[in-house]
């Protein structure tokens, strides 16, 4: 039984490398001791253990969504499975509780998983914070599509007047200063559609321009989404190394996020708790190696020492690496002293 509750553990964790490791294990034992072919329990394990390692991964989590009550009465033929098994030695109750086994081991891993991930979030502010942070974020795609309306309204009618103070009868000094601002509203309009645009694309692996899908751009427009939250303009953002050419345009959108909770840890660093502010650069190297796409997020002050700062909270921190996973990739945090690396960001190449 408790080789069926661990099955189901890894089910609902999603760890199919381990499930097939642990297969590849069960077959060579079956090879070595043809016997164990007479045994409906080994039978019944392996044959969950290869589902389990081959199912699509939103089946477990279809397959988990049982209502309270269903995972009572499970928990209750569970244990009368195992009485019948235990008293009767029969096949049918042998097989029933170890598929209940499976389940009731799945089940649990789910809901300590969604318990850890509460815990995770309490925080200075509690799930207050991450809640509204998170519906703030799916209300933003409709008010950005509101917001659009009057600027486009705005450009139209600034264009017309533009127009109309090129044909006035009036004197030139006049006219320059109304084409003057006119120049302004449409500069200002620009840079206001640049970052309805950026919104627009946040997390998503699209584009208005699909073929620049680079790690480069990924980091430019996480960059450009975080600006304002440095607060003051003496922070300059860098980015180097041979990986910025490398195309992503299936997980693009998933580097962004990414970026964007890193550099939103790194800025809060130069901005000391009394409110004083430091001069820094915050380095973004990216790697390209045989395996993998490699970004080192290095914040320092203008003489190259290391920044400290506050760590990452826990939720964000959950959150990001379970984003870098569904990208083949990892995220970590770096809490050595001294070091002017904080974070790296690792993805798989899908070129090889």
């Amino acid at each position: 039984m408790f080789a069926v509750f661990s099955i189901g553990s890894l089910f609902a964790v999603s760890a199919q490398l381990q499930l097939r490791i642990l297969m590849m294990a069960l077959l060579a034992f079956l090879l070595i001791e043809p016997r164990t072919l007479s045994s409906a329990s080994y039978i019944l394990i392996l044959a969950l253990t290869t589902g389990a390692a081959f199912a699509p991964r939103y089946f477990s989590s279809r397959l988990l969504r049982a209502p309270r009550w269903a995972l009572h009465i499970l928990g209750v033929l569970t244990a009368a499975c195992i009485s019948a098994m235990l008293m009767t030695n029969s096949v049918i109750a042998t097989m029933a509780a170890l598929l209940s086994g499976f389940y009731i081991g799945a089940a649990l891993s789910r809901k300590l998983a969604m318990a850890d991930a509460r815990l995770l979030a309490w925080g200075d502010d509690g799930l207050v914070g991450v809640t509204r942070d998170l519906l703030l974020g799916r209300i933003t795609s409709g008010l950005l599509h509101d917001l659009a309306q009057p600027l486009n309204v705005i450009s139209m009618a600034n264009g017309n007047l533009g127009y109309i103070a090129e044909h006035l009868p009036i004197d030139e000094d006049t006219r320059r200063q109304l084409l003057d601002r006119t120049d302004r509203i449409a500069e200002h309009t620009q840079t206001a559609a640049a970052i309805l645009s950026v919104f627009r694309w946040f997390g998503c692996d699209g584009s208005d321009q699909p073929a620049d899908l680079t790690v480069r751009s990924a980091l430019e427009r996480a960059t450009t989404a975080t600006r304002s939250n440095v607060r003051h303009h003496d922070v300059a953002v860098e980015l180097h190394g041979n990986g910025l050419d490398y195309l992503l345009p299936s997980r693009h959108g998933c580097l962004e996020m990414i970026a964007v909770a890193a550099l939103l840890c790194v800025f809060a660093s130069f901005t000391a708790p009394d409110g004083t502010r430091r001069r820094g650069r915050v380095l973004l190297h990216a790697t390209q190696t045989p395996a993998h796409i490699t970004i080192c997020v290095h914040c320092v002050d203008m003489e190259g020492a290391a920044v400290s700062g506050r760590s990452m909270d826990y939720a964000t921190t959950w959150l990001i690496e379970q984003v870098a996973q569904e990208a083949d990739g990892d995220f970590r945090s770096i809490s050595r002293r001294n070091q002017p690396e904080r974070f790296v960001i690792r993805l798989g190449r899908d070129d090889i």
